[in-house]
């Protein structure tokens, strides 16, 4: 079993069940493996779709086990779904996808410390600030025999 921390169980146990619905079409749980602990983890997390390829940023420090690129499981719209992944630390690939999420779903601005205009443009500066402080892009590519939406 996965390893989840206590406040992520509920939105996991979500995704993971036919309520997924609810919050799928902009979240997913990735679940990798540690580099060093060798222990599952399951993280639920806010995407966004383009093509075969799932755009996350965080920061969260869990994004140096996908350094490199690894294999990863994801539970995406009610489906297990193998995939890789990897981390992208690279200043305007990480401000382009924040800036990318927070324009398809304003409310993850909160969570990303971005502001949004009436006109639903994130901040740059506040991008700017964000990739500064540390936010990385997890690009997570995914198998051609998955349906995309």
């Amino acid at each position: 079993m996965a390893r989840t921390s206590l406040v992520n169980r509920v939105p996991a146990a979500v995704l993971s069940s036919p309520l997924h619905p609810l919050l799928s079409t902009r979240r997913l749980v990735l679940t990798f493996v540690g580099l060093r602990s060798g222990e599952r983890y399951a993280i639920p997390v806010n995407y966004l779709q383009r093509g075969r390829e799932l755009l996350i940023t965080t920061n969260s420090r869990w994004w140096r086990n996908l350094a490199g690129g690894v294999p990863v499981e994801l539970r995406l719209r009610g489906r297990r779904v193998g995939a890789r992944a990897e981390a992208v630390r690279e200043p305007d690939a990480v401000a382009e996808a924040l800036t990318a999420l927070v324009r398809d779903h304003r409310p993850y601005g909160r969570w990303a410390r971005v502001r949004v205009g009436a006109d639903g443009t994130p901040d740059a500066a506040d991008v700017r600030a964000e990739v500064g402080r540390g936010r990385v892009l997890v690009r997570v590519q995914l198998p051609d025999d998955t349906t995309a939406p």
